[in-house]
């Protein structure tokens, strides 16, 4: 399998197109932004599944020429959301395990970090080997497993010997994220290998500078407060009440990028796989 590693220049080139979608929800954005440099590597054609589709906003940002779109979501609010979008030619309502498609449908498979929430990965994989053309595509983010063990908030809070909030915090943020499959690099490999795919190229994405900064400020962001809600709800409106952080936080993401110097291990990877001929 070969590794790729990205530049500085496209991560920020990255950054400058997802901060449209979401120029004050900081942590969403540093993420999306080192998935899009990522997928600009690759080109997806003929008829694509969309696998955890949601609204469409970022598959359209992706993939705007895209035409022969078909999304997957489970959950039926999103999915309509999907509807509602013009990206899809149609949207099913359905686990990813059971996909009402014919066998050998697609050109592609589009799994935008969805795979590490599913709890049948392997079935998950068996469906997509099912409905994938042979010769077709998966083009796949994940989470590896320095995503829960670089989870800087939780870490922190126990050093300073609070054992107890540390690990409700640390349950919290796990359960947010439903990481059913926060695997390593090689063990995603090997589920790909499970399902008779076989996975061409590895992007690795977020090392570890990156990957701090990212891990606390979604960790801050999911916090719940005694009252309700999270402390994202605390934090957004006071971002997007400042017309300059999405510039500004551009040079921290920069600054971050100068300070890496292991660009392989990180806490998320892109996948380039294929279905034999």
């Amino acid at each position: 399998m070969q590794i790729k590693r990205l530049a500085s220049s496209e991560i920020l080139e990255g950054y400058d197109a997802v901060c449209a979608l979401y120029p004050h929800i900081p942590s969403l954005s540093h993420w999306r932004a080192w998935e899009y440099a990522a997928y600009r590597h690759y080109r997806l054609s003929g008829r694509i599944l969309d696998l955890g589709c949601g609204d469409g906003r970022y598959f359209r940002l992706i993939w705007p020429a895209a035409e022969e779109v078909v999304g997957v979501d489970m959950d039926s609010d999103v999915a309509e959301l999907g509807r509602e979008s013009g990206v899809y030619r149609e949207v099913h309502i359905a686990p990813a395990h059971r996909i009402p498609e014919p066998d050998n449908s697609f050109d592609a498979v589009f799994a935008n970090c969805s795979l590490e929430h599913m709890d049948c990965l392997d079935d998950v994989l068996a469906e997509i080997y099912r409905c994938l053309k042979p010769g077709g595509t998966l083009l796949c983010s994940v989470v590896t497993d320095r995503f829960v063990q670089w989870s800087l908030l939780p870490n922190l809070v126990g050093m300073a010997g609070y054992e107890k909030a540390a690990d409700s915090l640390q349950k919290d943020f796990l359960d947010y994220h439903h990481l059913a499959n926060p695997l390593p690099v090689n063990e995603w490999k090997m589920s790909f290998e499970r399902a008779g795919l076989v996975a061409e190229e590895h992007i690795p994405i977020l090392p570890k500078y990156n990957s701090g900064i990212f891990l606390l400020m979604d960790s801050l962001w999911h916090v719940k407060q005694t009252g309700g809600g999270e402390m994202g709800d605390v934090i957004f409106p006071f971002l997007s009440a400042n017309a300059n952080f999405p510039a500004a936080f551009r040079k921290v993401l920069s600054g971050l990028l100068e300070m890496e110097s292991d660009w392989q291990n990180c806490c998320g990877a892109v996948f380039f796989v294929r279905k034999p001929r």
